[in-house]
């Protein structure tokens, strides 16, 4: 039997109070059902006290009949359903009552008979009645009937509430009304608690001591009281344990201990006692998992079903374990809910097992009969009998029967049954093992993940799906090769070899045996290393002459004598259809063992260059004790730039170059070398790099005698290998380069020249008809080209046209002779680049290869802002206001500046000078990491609302080197600036030309104008200063129409000398206007306005 679901018989989600709703009309009332949907809304939230509301039903009228117990029994499958279904630990009374209905006396007398019929259907003491009454109307005459009616019904003044008859507030009334519930519903279970501790239970009864215990614990649990459940409950496992494990009373005992067990945990993760939780869990383990397993009912049914019960513990605690890591709790790799459902997992395995060698014990006979309905209780005997959790069906009535005597021949029936119910379960085992290798992957577990996929292996080959255990098998076996970790793969390919014999797959079992079959193999075993591998060499060979390979008989496949036949014929088929098998050995450890490696031969002959040869040597170990030999070698070469991750038959087929050799003949256990010679540059293909490797190499066409299977044998070689790949040395021209300028660091505004100076370096010979090749590259020495966003170009010497590459000839180059070739480039990105030139012979016999790095880069860095008058640093620019444009730089090299122009945009006045320009003797010499900074006023006039942003124009720099003559002009954006436009704009100046001196008038005035396009009244207040005395309006309210202009003067008398504060004003919109624009605008209004002036003593002139 399957193990008591747990689940079922205690709820696994946290406990709450049960709380009926009676007297709602949900159906034709729609007030009550907005009453209903409001509880169980409250309910699911987050911050919901622990209450579960349902309608009052008939099921809920609680008659409890006289069912027949059994007091060896522990604890009744439906206690706890009671008390969380059933038992209400309150009972609401919903009744409509109008206060001044002229039926009083009428309705009361109703509510008192409602309310007694309740108390009278359910007989539980302690059980608190509350009471919702609707009101309508007369609020003044609630009190003195609310008390009437308590006084009659016998109620308390906490337990009847007046509900609102508004939805509007109704959610609210019942957040309160939940907290007065949840204040009431513990009343009912302490009291439960009070009687199930009154009852007097003889210490020495185990099984009582135990139900109480539980009993106790849960209602704590109900209760909210976790401290004094977790001590009932620890104290009935501790009962439980010390119960004796009677075989018959061994699965009941199981299922009990489990439930106190998840009980305990549930609540340690709940209460963050985390330690806890692991303790008992591992107390558990220790207590029941060692434990003799029993014979009843059958010595291989217990075996099964005692894994089965500790499969079903590991899972539960890794689903206690998965919900505290959802609610908070940190996981780590070496204690997460992976371990615990790996072990369950192999508990099913092993259940698996027991199954199998179970059925092939089984005898049938007439005798023999399958009752299904043995192994579930009846609905018929719940009615009468009592059925307690843990108990077998079929025992219900004979555990009743005195001295533990009970009918053989139904015992026999229940075990017949249950034998021809169970079947291995291997989708539960891979089920549980996908769910461990989840968790290892959120860990990066990799060896935990790789000894899964091989338990997961095992398992589809014993449940016969023996393809998908290839699959596993080919990744951990590549997993293994990738890691170097060569001591498990021989009992990985001996299973592999088994599946690939049973499906008769010849290029599986190649791929298998050709690794079998190699000594390496079996370094770390302590195993007959020859007759291991003589015997898979015989079986290869055999194979290639089209005799049927010899059955391993390892037990991984358990093959009968007629299933031999048919697989036999399997094999006799595929080889009549001569096969033509092709196995990739890239990294594998198999009976040939292959190194290749490139080399660059040099010949001091040539009067160019000294190396034009490439050498290609390969090495072949045969590990077999038989000669084998091949047709032919083929070896593919290819620029490293081509070669795919994946190496497939099309690609082979478009190698640049491909090497041969026939009748390949490699010794028993010994090596051979095979040198390839080739010239690149004398080939009908050209490479488009000196970067070639090694691509591929292939055995092909075995040669034995009497072959009748065929095929070839690949080996792929990595990319960029040191051993498979060179960078070879073109033939090159006599040639030498000098780049006429001393920094290959450009900067914009200046012109980008590379001048190179090519000189014939030969002593003996003059070069003609040289062909000069100029491209961009992304690499040194590969050419990658350029991506387009980089917007670099070549700019071709005589049409000026920008393009990528271009070719210039040279005619005639005399010895000790040079060329001048000026390359110009152009771009408006800061880049690295390369710039490749190529240089080829008028034959193409030879070649020179140069290549530049160059870097485009700004001459200086530079920041923009916008500064107020008054030196303030802004966000924005204010429309109809003065501002200044801050350009501040650093030198990125030493220069000489020599003019600065300011180009703004046509919106934005320029109120100072826009062209600076430098005399020779005035000139700015600025060195490397200077900091400058140029400042520009100005006034943007843009349309009121126009646009949000305003791109502020540019600025030009002109500079020159310190050693040329050459000026560069560098033009910078300035950028984009946020607008804003202010309804009013301030503007104040001084009317005196001369000094100003203390005591003496000053005349200031303001001006006022309406930007915006309807009239505006604002109030204006000048703030009174102790260095000035005022003459004038200090406080004006004014009303501006659109566009008008107002100006206002006062007279100020500077008390003291020195630099004094500008007089400040307030200002303040009125009337409807301050809803339209916000305070800021006011404030950057003023900023507007000088903040300082300087007044000069009456002794100063």
């Amino acid at each position: 039997m399957e193990p008591a679901d747990v689940t079922t018989f205690i709820p696994k989600d946290r406990l709450k109070h049960l709380v009926l709703l009676s007297g709602l009309d949900i159906v034709n009332n729609s007030f009550h059902k907005s009453i209903f949907s409001s509880f169980q809304t409250r309910s699911l939230a987050s911050d919901c006290c622990p209450l579960t509301y349902k309608i009052f039903t008939p099921e809920n009228i609680i008659e409890i009949p006289k069912l027949i117990k059994n007091q060896s029994r522990i604890l009744r499958y439906d206690w706890p359903l009671k008390y969380t279904q059933i038992y209400p630990a309150a009972i609401v009374l919903f009744y409509d009552l109008n206060w001044s209905t002229i039926n009083w006396e009428e309705k009361k007398r109703e509510l008192e008979t409602k309310i007694d019929a309740l108390r009278n259907v359910i007989q539980k003491d302690g059980k608190p009645h509350n009471k919702g009454v609707t009101k309508e109307e007369n609020d003044k005459l609630c009190n003195p009937k609310a008390a009437e009616i308590l006084s009659l019904v016998k109620l308390k003044n906490n337990q009847l509430f007046v509900i609102p008859d508004t939805e509007s507030t109704l959610y609210n009334f019942i957040f309160r009304l939940e907290k007065q519930f949840y204040e009431l519903t513990p009343l009912f279970y302490q009291e439960c608690i009070r009687k199930i501790r009154s009852r007097n239970i003889p210490n020495n009864n185990s099984v009582l001591l135990i139900r109480q215990q539980f009993k106790l614990a849960f209602l704590s649990e109900l209760r909210q009281d976790n401290h004094t459940a977790m001590r009932n409950y620890k104290l009935a496992y501790q009962k439980c344990a010390e119960l004796d494990m009677v075989d018959r009373d061994a699965y009941e005992i199981l299922s009990v201990a489990s439930a106190i067990n998840y009980k305990i945990c549930q609540l340690s993760f709940q209460n963050n006692l985390i330690r806890e939780s692991f303790t008992q869990y591992v107390k558990h383990q220790n207590t029941f998992f060692n434990r003799k397993c029993g014979i009843y009912p059958d010595p291989y049914i217990a075996k099964i079903e005692f894994n089965l019960w500790k499969r079903e513990q590991c899972v539960l605690f890794a689903k206690l374990f998965e919900k505290a890591i959802s609610n908070g709790l940190l996981a780590i790799i070496h204690k997460n809910p992976g371990i615990y459902y790996q072990s369950a997992a192999e508990f099913q395995r092993y259940a698996n097992i027991y199954i199998k060698e179970m059925l092939t014990t089984i005898s049938y006979n007439e005798n023999n009969i399958v009752k299904e309905d043995i192994l579930s209780f009846n609905k018929d005997l719940s009615k009468t009998h009592t059925i307690y959790f843990g108990q077998r069906p079929w025992r219900v009535l004979t555990d009743l029967m005195p001295d533990n005597v009970f009918d053989s021949n139904y015992e026999s029936c229940a075990l017949f049954t249950l034998q021809s119910k169970l079947m291995p379960n291997y989708q539960q085992t891979i089920q549980l093992y996908n769910m461990a290798m989840k968790h290892f992957e959120k860990f990066q577990a990799h060896r935990f993940q790789t000894r899964i996929k091989s338990q997961i292996a095992d398992e589809l080959i014993s449940s016969g799906n023996y393809k998908q255990a290839q699959l596993y098998l080919y990744d951990i076996l590549m997993e293994y090769y990738k890691s170097r970790n060569f001591i498990l793969t021989q009992s990985l390919l001996v299973k592999f070899l088994e599946i690939a014999f049973f499906n008769a797959n010849l290029n599986d079992y190649i791929w298998a045996i050709s690794q079998l079959s190699s000594s390496k193999q079996y370094t770390f075993l302590t195993v007959n290393v020859s007759q291991h591998t003589n015997f898979y060499t015989h079986n290869l060979i055999n194979l290639f002459q089209g005799i049927i390979p010899a059955p391993l008989k390892s037990g991984v496949i358990p093959i009968i004598d007629t299933e031999l036949n048919g697989i036999f014929n399997k094999w006799q088929q595929t080889l009549s259809d001569k096969p033509i098998f092709k196995i990739n050995l890239t990294g594998l450890i198999c009976f040939l063992e292959i190194s290749v490696s490139l080399t660059q031969v040099l010949d001091d002959n040539d009067e160019y260059c000294n190396d034009n040869c490439i050498l290609a040597k390969v090495n072949i170990f045969n590990d077999l004790n038989c000669d084998i030999s091949f047709r032919k070698l083929t070896l593919y070469i290819e620029d490293c730039c081509k070669v795919p991750s994946i190496v497939t038959n099309d690609v082979l087929e478009n190698a640049t170059l491909k090497l041969h050799r026939n009748n390949i003949v490699i010794e028993k256990n010994s090596e051979k070398t095979y040198f390839f010679y080739f010239n690149p540059e004398k080939l009908n293909t050209k490479f488009l790099t000196s970067n070639i490797q090694i691509e591929s190499l292939v055995l092909s066409e075995i040669a034995l005698s009497k072959t009748l299977v065929n095929g070839s044998f690949h080996w792929d070689f990595p990319i960029n290998d040191p051993s498979s790949s060179v960078i070879f040395k073109r033939h090159q021209l006599p040639l030498n380069t000098t780049v006429l300028t001393n920094n290959l660091n450009f900067y914009f505004g200046e012109k980008f020249l590379l001048p190179i100076k090519i000189c014939n370096s030969s002593k003996l010979k003059e070069l003609s008809n040289l062909e000069c090749t100029i491209t961009l590259s992304n690499h040194e020495i590969n050419h990658i080209d350029v991506k387009a966003d980089k917007k670099i170009y070549l700019l071709d010497p005589y049409t000026k046209a920008k393009v990528n590459s271009y070719t210039q000839i040279i005619e005639f180059l005399s010895i000790d002779k040079s060329f001048l070739l000026d390359i110009q480039f152009d771009t408006d990105k800061p880049n690295d680049f390369y710039i490749h030139l190529n240089i080829k012979s008028n034959d193409e016999n030879s070649s020179f290869f140069k290549s530049f790095k160059i870097s485009t880069i700004q001459p200086i860095k530079w920041n923009c802002t916008i500064v107020s008058l008054a030196n303030e640093i802004l966000n924005q620019i204010t429309n109809n206001t003065h501002s200044m444009i801050q350009f501040d730089f650093e030198t990125c090299t030493e220069m000489v500046i020599t003019s600065v122009i300011w180009n703004l945009n046509s919106y934005l006045t320029p109120t100072s000078q826009v062209c600076e320009n430098y005399t020779l003797e005035a000139y700015q010499n600025i060195e490397h990491s200077s900091i400058l900074t140029y400042l520009i006023t100005f006034i943007a006039s843009l349309p009121f609302g126009k646009d949000e942003s305003i791109n502020l124009g540019k600025i030009t720099i002109s500079w020159k080197r310190p050693l040329t003559n050459f000026v560069n002009n560098t033009t910078i954006d300035l950028g984009i600036f946020p607008i804003i436009h202010l309804p009013i704009t301030i503007q104040s100046q001084i009317l005196l030309s001369s000094s100003l001196i203390i005591r003496k008038p000053i005349p200031v005035q303001y001006t006022f104008k309406n930007n915006y396009y309807k009239a505006l009244t604002f109030k204006v207040t000048l703030d009174i200063s102790e260095a000035f005395m005022f003459c004038g309006d200090k406080e004006q309210t004014l009303t501006l129409m659109p566009g008008e202009v107002f100006e206002n003067c006062l007279t100020l008398f500077a008390l003291t000398a020195g630099r004094l504060p500008y007089p400040k004003l307030n200002l303040s919109l009125v009337d409807d206007s301050n809803t339209e624009f916000p305070k800021i605008y006011q404030e950057l209004a003023l900023k507007s306005l000088p903040t300082r002036i300087f007044v000069m003593s009456t002794g100063k002139s």
